[in-house]
């Protein structure tokens, strides 16, 4: 598969699927737009990366499962099948969303409102008197920057979630 279709096979941003590469996904074939050679990824070889990598991070939270008995595995087992089948469920009736899913979200709309609101002072200082016009987009870009520099969410929420 290309980058682009394995991105929309997994369901992720072609960023984020080029983030895994980075972290060492398997890939058949690197681009190279000089050479003019494509993407090529084999989906079952990603798939199975992504799982130990999941499968790595759950050992890495519930630690040393060695000195476990075998009815504790089992029990352990059960909730976390529970545990994984509601949050599917919640995926699935919308009540809960991922994260990654979000901050995606949350980052287009912010890259569209700065540059939208990038061209608010120009836009004001053409509809005001030529004499005006200077100190208008003046203080029309100096209240959208103290504005944007309010905006912590995105940045907020990635720390989130790395932690």
């Amino acid at each position: 598969m290309s980058l682009q279709k394995l991105a929309a096979f997994l369901n992720r941003d072609r960023n984020t699927v080029q983030k895994y590469i980075d972290q060492g996904m398997p890939v058949v074939e690197r681009a190279d737009r000089d050479r003019g050679i494509s993407w090529i990824i084999d989906s079952a070889d990603a798939v199975r990366w992504l799982e130990e990598r999941s499968a790595t991070k759950v050992a890495e939270k519930i630690g040393d499962v060695r000195g476990m008995s075998e009815d504790e595995a089992k029990a352990q087992t059960a909730v976390y099948k529970m545990i994984s089948s509601s949050v599917a469920a919640a995926e699935d009736i919308r009540m809960v969303a991922k994260i990654q899913d979000m901050l995606d979200l949350m980052r287009q709309d912010y890259v569209e409102l700065l540059l939208r609101l990038g061209a608010v002072p120009d836009t004001i200082a053409g509809k005001v008197d030529a004499k005006m016009s200077a100190k208008v987009r003046a203080i029309a870009e100096e209240q959208i920057q103290s504005a944007l520099k309010a905006l912590v969410a995105v940045s907020e929420a990635e720390k989130r979630s790395k932690s």
